[in-house]
């Protein structure tokens, strides 16, 4: 019997992350199109979706290096220890992230809010590009904003970076950010090219929230359980066989 890839069930997991937190996404970020004029009604149609798609892209790609590093610091821990029970906490790491997100989504625990104080520090540093990014206008500004926009300290971001993280992989945690990215993208293009009202009625269904946060309680407790079950002693050869003569 064919057991889910670990690191499929992140991916899984982190896009179904972004399409639960596309409420969250638009309070923090939808009223950044106004900084670069994304919604003027004299502007074609055209023109604001591209705006959205520079804007947008380019925050996944910020995501995306910051998935990047997260695993590049997740490669060298596992390689400066042993290997093995750090892989196995890892992935039991992985799977309480998974939980406490879906906890977020099904119950409103803020278990992952915490997480987000780890890098006001850095935000601090960046928000001054930010701020000149959104008053310089243009795709130029757009995409200035987009890649600024996606260090923003933000509880489900930081929880899909340690997520990132726990692959111990460059390219997979470049790729988990990339899915919880891409999860966000209906609802936030959506709010960017002024349809503020189906974004919002994207983001707001409780039925999504519901669904997602099983899916990701789900994929927690798999990714949990599977890594404990290697913790179990393994049956001595022969062990079975001297069973079946008694």
């Amino acid at each position: 019997m064919m057991t889910p890839d670990p690191s499929a069930l992140s991916l899984g997991a982190a896009f179904v992350a972004g399409l639960a937190a596309s409420g969250h996404c638009i309070a923090m970020c939808g009223g950044i199109a106004g900084a670069l004029a994304m919604r003027r009604t004299d502007a074609a149609f055209g023109t604001k979706l591209s705006y959205a798609l520079a804007y947008n892209l380019s925050r996944v790609t910020s995501y995306a290096v910051a998935g990047a590093l997260a695993g590049l610091l997740g490669r060298t821990l596992l390689h400066a220890v042993d290997v093995k029970p750090l892989s196995i906490a890892f992935r039991v790491l992985a799977g309480l992230i998974m939980l406490a997100a879906a906890a977020k989504l099904l119950f409103g625990w803020r278990l992952l809010d915490p997480i987000e104080s780890a890098g006001s520090g850095l935000w601090r540093r960046i928000a001054p590009f930010a701020r000149t990014q959104g008053q310089a206008g243009g795709l130029g500004g757009a995409i200035g904003l987009g890649l600024a926009w996606g260090w923003l300290p933000c509880g489900m971001t930081y929880s899909m970076l340690l997520l990132a993280a726990t692959t111990a992989s460059v390219g997979l945690g470049a790729a988990v950010m990339v899915a919880f990215g891409l999860g966000t993208l209906p609802s936030m293009i959506s709010a960017t090219v002024a349809f503020e009202r189906i974004a919002r009625a994207l983001a707001s269904r409780a039925t999504l929230r519901n669904v997602a946060g099983v899916l990701l309680l789900g994929f927690g407790l798999y990714t949990a359980g599977s890594a404990l079950m290697h913790l179990k002693p393994a049956q001595p050869q022969g062990q079975g066989h001297e069973q079946m003569h008694h």
